[in-house]
């Protein structure tokens, strides 16, 4: 029994932040054009994205509510991320 707990606590750990209990997810690229037809910026254009120095390099929080992480290790800085739990636009920093 021992050894059930021991995999399932493992495995687990590997997906999810234990420091917040939250999962990072892989983040999805969207091209400026694209954003722009299915996504419309605000006035203000995209908002950035938030960087914990207490991540790693490519992690970013989305600026909108629940403020999920994402890996971003794969897009440009200034690239735009798609927040796919909302359904909208922010800007790697």
């Amino acid at each position: 029994m021992m050894g059930l707990f021991v995999l399932g606590t493992t495995v687990h750990a590997q997906g999810t932040d234990s420091r917040i209990g939250a999962s990072v997810i892989e983040a999805t690229a969207i091209s400026k054009e694209d954003a722009q037809k299915k996504y419309p910026p605000p006035s203000t254009g995209y908002p950035m994205g938030g960087r914990d120095p207490h991540q790693g390099s490519g992690v970013v929080s989305s600026p909108y509510p629940p403020n999920q992480k994402y890996d971003c290790a794969k897009i440009n800085h200034g690239g735009l991320v798609l927040d796919t739990r909302v359904r909208k636009v922010f800007v790697r920093p």
